[in-house]
């Protein structure tokens, strides 16, 4: 940031964000002998680059990029973007992040958070100009992008989701021949049966999995693996390393009185079976519980199969809804009603299926890192419905790691530095290791272990 006095413009070191902003747009910048290297504004930022360099030991960069998990260039290619050169930009996004147009769709985008422009008056649309400039590629012809020389070592990728994905992108870019295996019956993991296609369409997100495919990434359906004899399981198939990305794909269940009576679902098995095909019939009146973006997801979903009434109710109160707000909106548009600050205490049934659920309001009070939501004395309410869809949360399924070290949680214990689990040669990263995440964190972490496993082998 700078301050403009007559005609020679100062800098303000303890506000400067090293953006370079300013120095684009300073019309002292176009007067040939105010662009002297060291008395320029240009040269004052180049020296004190230069200086943070020199006290971080890294190069210092943009808030916008420092916040977005693998560190996009943001203010490149929107720049690029800008100037219309559509093409670029998108080369430029590709150049770290392998799945720019599903990003484009879903990313909470925390570099809009970071933006300085929301100083004054609203951040720059990042993610929306990400997705322009993504869909820009629909019906041209891609760039062809070549892996790097060829290396004798194979690689197994097992799971399709936004880690795994990423992961294999990266490793077949360094040369490495790279086999994905996913256990569902389609790719693409949570973004093809836990996202609902009106937020992520399907096309788009083949679109982005061909373009790994054609790498020469080899990609297989239905097959679940299991490393029943440790190391030698994969070995044997002439595997030299293993990147696990089996995600969180178990929902937790209502710890209730009544859990157990049919008309009871799970969020994400509704979501599963909905993207699927399967037919899933609801009733008339739908209450779902939890507030995070799969309980928005599969209320919005309800309402689109023709649900009258869709309630969704969570502990937290509006504006503390984990969901992203935007979408929280788009349920509100949908006409899904959303209860705060309410618990579930039990569900109530006739002839052994549910018919109502019971909840307990509450108030916020206090701070313990977070606020504290306490039950309100006698402060009860019932909520007649058809069908009851828990969507509290998500787990790892443990069964698939019995050959692993797991945390009490259930998710694999890895090398902090290199995601290496305790079985040798195998990696891990995303939900599986996190818990449940967000997709730009997951492609964070595979591209994460594909170096990893490169140093590996190397």
């Amino acid at each position: 940031m700078v301050e403009g006095r007559t005609h020679r413009p100062v800098i303000q070191p303890e506000q400067c964000q090293s953006c370079n902003v300013c120095l684009r747009g300073c019309p002292a910048e176009i007067i040939p002998e105010y662009r002297k290297e060291e008395e320029s504004l240009r040269g004052i930022l180049y020296r004190q680059e230069k200086e943070r360099e020199r006290a971080k030991g890294q190069v210092s960069i943009p808030p916008c990029q420092e916040a977005c998990p693998i560190q996009q260039d943001t203010r490149g290619y929107v720049g690029l973007i800008a100037r219309g050169k559509l093409k670029e930009a998108l080369e430029l996004i590709r150049e770290v992040n392998p799945l720019p147009a599903v990003c484009g769709f879903i990313c909470h985008h925390l570099c809009e958070e970071a933006c300085l422009r929301t100083e004054v008056d609203q951040p720059v649309p990042i993610r929306l100009l990400k997705r322009f400039v993504a869909e820009y590629e629909r019906g041209r012809e891609r760039p062809r992008r070549r892996p790097g020389k060829g290396r004798r070592e194979k690689i197994l990728v097992v799971g399709s989701g936004p880690a795994g994905l990423a992961a294999s992108n990266d490793l077949r870019l360094l040369g490495y021949g790279v086999t994905v295996v996913e256990a569902l019956p389609v790719l693409g993991g949570m973004l093809a049966v836990g996202i609902p296609e009106f937020r992520l369409p399907r096309d788009i997100l083949k679109m982005e999995i061909d373009a790994i495919g054609e790498l020469g990434v080899e990609m297989e359906t239905g097959y679940r693996f299991h490393f029943d004899n440790g190391s030698k399981t994969f070995q044997k198939l002439g595997y030299q390393a293993v990147f696990l990305s089996i995600g969180a794909q178990r929902s937790i269940s209502l710890n209730i009185e009544g859990k157990h009576l049919k008309g009871i679902l799970s969020g994400l098995e509704f979501l599963k079976a909905i993207h699927l095909g399967r037919k899933t019939s609801l009733g008339k009146r739908v209450v779902v519980v939890g507030g995070g973006n799969v309980a928005v997801d599969v209320s919005r979903c309800a309402r689109r199969l023709g649900v009258e009434e869709v309630r969704m109710v969570c502990i937290e109160s509006r504006k503390e809804m984990p969901a992203i707000p935007e979408e929280v909106t788009e349920a509100s548009r949908d006409g899904v009603k959303i209860h705060g600050l309410a618990s579930p205490t039990r569900i109530l049934g006739k002839g052994g299926k549910a018919i109502a659920i019971e909840f307990v309001r509450l108030t916020s009070t206090g701070f313990s890192g977070r606020k504290v939501a306490v039950p309100r004395e006698k402060a009860t309410f019932r909520l007649f419905a058809d069908t009851i869809i828990a969507a509290i949360g998500q787990r790892v399924d443990r069964n698939a790691l019995r050959r692993f070290n797991t945390h009490r949680d259930g998710t694999i214990r890895v090398n902090p530095q290199t995601g290496e689990t305790s079985m040798p040669g195998v990696f891990a990263g995303g939900d599986v290791v996190t818990g449940p995440g967000w997709a730009i964190e997951a492609i964070a972490a595979g591209k994460k272990a594909a170096r990893a496993i490169d140093q590996y082998l190397s």
